[in-house]
This record gives structure tokens, sequence and C-alpha cells, in this order.
């Protein structure tokens, strides 16, 4: 059971994205949120395969950012001010040429501060292909 209860709902963060970062749904779908945390959806497309028919580092990188944001959003609030502070990611396997999921969890939601950790898997994979702790500063109250 999650500490953090969602302030916002999966429609009420689409509309705020949708008014501060127009074009956002090309490069990411919440499939689902609640108390646990999100999950987030990134569709393949040509820009995101790089040389050897696999989805390309800088891609998932956005994936795990863009979807601690989402994260933060829902569980701060509508704080779109907040800005990464950090971001650690390990690439652990090959992705396959497919959409990637990504299952943001918050390790701590502080007043200035949140941290969150994503794993990303290959659509239809069990295996996590990245894992990344991302950091991110709140703006003050």
């Amino acid at each position: 059971m999650s500490q953090y209860e969602p302030r916002m709902t999966i429609v009420e963060v689409e509309q705020l994205m949708d008014t501060v970062f127009v074009g956002w749904r090309k490069v990411a779908i919440i499939e689902s949120l609640d108390a646990e945390g999100v999950t987030v959806r990134m569709p393949l497309r040509p820009l995101h395969i790089r040389p050897g028919g696999t989805v390309s580092g800088p891609a998932l990188m956005a994936l795990a950012d863009i979807a601690a944001y989402l994260l933060i959003l829902a569980l701060a609030g509508p704080v779109v001010s907040a800005v990464t502070s950090n971001l650690n990611i390990s690439f652990l396997a090959r992705p396959a040429a497919a959409d990637v999921v990504a299952t943001v969890r918050m390790l701590r939601l502080g007043k200035r501060n949140a941290v969150a950790t994503v794993e990303m898997r290959s659509d239809g994979s069990t295996d996590v292909v990245a894992h990344a702790t991302v950091s991110y500063a709140l703006p003050a109250p």
C-alpha cells in the first residue's frame, strides 16, 4: 500500500499537459494511475529506433523523465514548474523494436523535491530493459 494518494486523475493530468506541453501525447500515453504509481506507454516511432533495430537510449531517458513528471503531477497536484534535478539510468537489456512501457513508483514526495523510480519494459515482455531514478525540484509552496 502506498503512502501517497493521487490529487489528480488521469483526465486532469492529461488536460494540464495538453495546455503546458502541446504534443506530449506523441511521446507518452498514460495507461493507469493509482496510489501505487503510474504506467506510461511510449509508442514506438521511427525516430526512437537506433541502428541495430532497438530503441535508443535517449528515447528511454525521455520516457523515464516524462513518466516521472506525470506521476509527480498526479500526486503533488498541478506543479507544472517542477523541474528535473537528476536522472540516473541503467540500461539492463536490449529493448525490442516495440512500444516501451514504464512503471513509475514514488520513493519520496517532499515539499521541495520528489524522487521516483522507473522500470521500463518492451511491450509484452516481463524483462526490465532499463531502470531509472528521477529527482525533481518542486516549486516553493
